[in-house]
């Protein structure tokens, strides 16, 4: 069925400012995992990412329809977070990042996404946990770099 209208999705940053963030909130909201996560925690996780640009949005004829968003941190604190041995804190000039928030309406999007984020974040090991609907316990999942290929 076609109207004739075009779908055209793009991929950007929000301005760093309060009404940003409360565009993210409403999207995430209404998507689990996200809706039954804690309040606080995950308000300030996003005020972060729009205020430091450590994130990226889709948007699809004007509509938010996807979010990633990172952290920056030292390769310790990631690895320890991976393990669920140590708290993720960020670190500014840290020499990795962690996704923390990642959510596209089209799974055609997800590299796009991705590689837009490495273009922001080039030559940086990248870690995260991949959260399932249900009982289903969180994956961890990491890309790092061969530090011998990177001279």
């Amino acid at each position: 069925m076609s109207n004739g209208a075009t779908t055209e999705s793009r991929i950007t940053q929000l301005a760093r400012n309060p009404y940003s963030l409360g565009i993210v909130v409403r999207y995430l909201s209404r998507i689990e995992p996200f809706s039954k996560f804690e309040f606080g925690p995950s308000v300030s996780s996003l005020m972060h990412q729009i205020n430091d640009g450590t994130h990226l949005i889709v948007e699809t004829n004007d509509k938010l329809t996807g979010y990633v968003g990172w952290v920056r941190t030292s390769i310790d604190i990631a690895e320890g977070w991976m393990d669920n041995t140590g708290p993720l804190n960020k670190v500014v000039s840290g020499e990795a990042i962690v996704v923390t928030i990642f959510h596209a309406e089209d799974s055609a999007m997800i590299m796009r996404m991705i590689r837009a984020a490495k273009q922001l974040e080039p030559d940086t090991p990248v870690y995260w946990k991949r959260f399932f609907d249900g009982a289903r316990p969180p994956t961890p999942r990491s890309v790092k770099l061969n530090r011998d290929r990177q001279a």
